[in-house]
C-alpha cells in the first residue's frame, strides 16, 4: 500500500472543488432557463385578487330538495334564476380582475417610461432627442390603453348595476313565494336557502360595484393628470431640459376663480416680457419659473397675455406686425397649456405701442 503524497491530495481536492463549482453553475443555468421559459412569449400579467367576496361566490344555487308540490315548480324556477344571476356576477368579477391587472401592468410600464424620460431631462439632453420622443409616444400609447380599459370598466359597471337590479327583484320574488298555497315545510326550507344565498349575492354585488366605481373615479383622475404631465414632458423634450412639475399641481381647485378688473395698462407691471427680436427665442424656462412662482403665491390667479405690435411704418406693415403679435401670443398661450395651466386661466388681448422695436408678448397676473 502506497502512501498518498500531499500533492496528490491537493490535486484531488482541487478536482472536487471544480466539480462542485460546475454543478452549482449548472443549477443556476437550469433555474435561469426555467424562468425564461415561464415568461417566453411576452410578459405575463399577474391577476389581481377577485374583489370583495366574488372569489368565494359559487355560480350554482343552493341544493334544493324536490317535493313535487304545486309550489315546488316555482321554487325550482327561482333556484334556476339565482344560478343564472350568480354566474353573471362571477363572470363580471372575473372581467374586473382581468381589467384591473391589465391597468396595473400598463400603469407600471407607463411610470417606468416617464421616469426614464424625466431622469434624462434632469441631467440634460439634446433638444428634440428622438429617443425621448419615442419613449414619450409609447407612454402616450399606454395612456390610450388605460382610457380603453376605463371604458371597459364603465360598461362593466352598467352590467353589475343590472345584476343588482335583478338580485333585488329575485329577492322580492322569493319572499312572495312564501305566501303561495299548496306548499309544505320542505318548500319553505328551500325558499329559506334561496333567500339566504340571494342576500349574500346582493352583498357581493354591492361591494363589487363600489370597487368598480372607486377604480373608475381614481383612474380617471390619474389619467387626466398624467396627460398634463405628458404635455409638460413634451415641451421639456423640445427644449432638452426639465422645467419642473406641471403647473396644474400648483393650482387650487377648491375656491372658485374670481376675476378681478384689470388695472390700467400704464399702472400695471408685466410678470414676464418676451421680446421676439430674433428667431427661436428661448422663453419657456423663464416663463415657467415666473408663472410657477406666481401660482405658489396665489394658486387662484389667471394670466393675461398681451401681444404688442410696434405702431410704426405703413398701415400694411402695422397690420402684419399686429398679426404676428397675435400669433406669438397664441404660441405663448399654447406653451402655458402644455405646461399644465388650464386654458380657462389664460386670457389673450392685443395692443400697439410706438416705443417697442419688435413684437413682444407681455404676461400679466389677473
Amino acid at each position: 500500500m502506497h502512501a498518498r503524497s500531499p500533492l496528490d491530495a491537493a490535486q484531488k481536492h482541487g478536482r472536487a472543488r471544480v466539480r462542485a463549482e460546475r454543478l452549482a453553475a449548472a443549477l443556476v443555468l437550469l433555474v435561469g432557463l426555467a424562468a425564461c421559459a415561464q415568461f417566453q412569449g411576452g410578459q405575463q400579467l399577474t391577476p389581481a385578487p377577485l374583489p370583495a367576496d366574488a372569489g368565494t361566490l359559487s355560480a350554482t344555487p343552493p341544493r334544493l330538495v324536490p317535493t313535487g308540490t304545486v309550489v315546488d315548480g316555482r321554487v325550482q324556477q327561482l333556484g334556476s334564476d339565482l344560478g343564472s344571476l350568480k354566474g353573471g356576477v362571477v363572470d363580471n368579477a372575473q372581467e374586473f380582475r382581468v381589467v384591473r391587472a391589465a391597468m396595473a401592468d400598463q400603469t407600471a410600464r407607463y411610470q417606468t417610461l416617464v421616469g426614464n424620460v424625466t431622469a434624462r431631462l434632469q441631467v440634460g439632453t439634446t433638444p428634440g432627442n428622438p429617443e425621448l420622443i419615442a419613449q414619450l409616444n409609447e407612454a402616450q400609447g399606454l395612456l390610450g390603453q388605460l382610457d380603453q380599459n376605463l371604458s371597459r370598466l364603465s360598461g362593466l359597471s352598467t352590467r353589475v348595476a343590472s345584476n343588482a337590479s335583478s338580485a333585488g327583484f329575485l329577492q322580492n320574488s322569493i319572499r312572495s313565494a312564501f305566501r303561495l298555497s299548496g306548499g309544505i315545510d320542505q318548500d319553505h326550507r328551500n325558499l329559506d336557502a334561496l333567500e339566504d344565498d340571494t342576500s349574500r349575492t346582493i352583498v357581493t354585488i354591492d361591494r363589487l360595484l363600489n370597487e368598480i366605481t372607486d377604480d373608475i373615479s381614481r383612474q380617471s383622475a390619474a389619467v387626466a393628470s398624467e396627460r398634463r404631465t405628458i404635455g409638460s414632458l413634451g415641451l421639456a423634450i423640445n427644449s432638452g431640459r426639465m422645467f419642473g412639475a406641471p403647473l396644474s399641481q400648483r393650482i387650487a381647485t377648491s375656491p372658485a376663480l374670481q376675476p378681478r378688473p384689470a388695472p390700467a395698462a400704464a399702472t400695471r407691471r408685466p410678470l414676464v416680457t418676451i421680446r421676439f427680436d430674433r428667431p427661436d427665442v428661448a422663453y419657456r424656462q423663464p416663463l415657467y419659473e415666473a408663472v410657477s412662482s406666481a401660482l405658489d403665491r396665489n394658486p387662484g390667479v389667471a394670466f393675461e397675455l398681451v401681444g404688442i405690435a410696434p405702431a410704426r411704418g405703413e398701415p400694411a406693415d402695422q397690420a402684419r406686425a399686429a398679426s404676428e403679435a397675435r400669433r406669438q401670443a397664441e404660441g405663448v398661450a399654447r406653451a402655458l397649456v402644455e405646461m399644465g395651466l388650464p386654458s380657462e386661466r389664460v386670457i389673450l388681448s392685443a395692443a400697439t405701442r410706438r416705443d417697442v422695436p419688435a413684437t413682444e408678448v407681455q404676461v400679466f397676473i389677473r
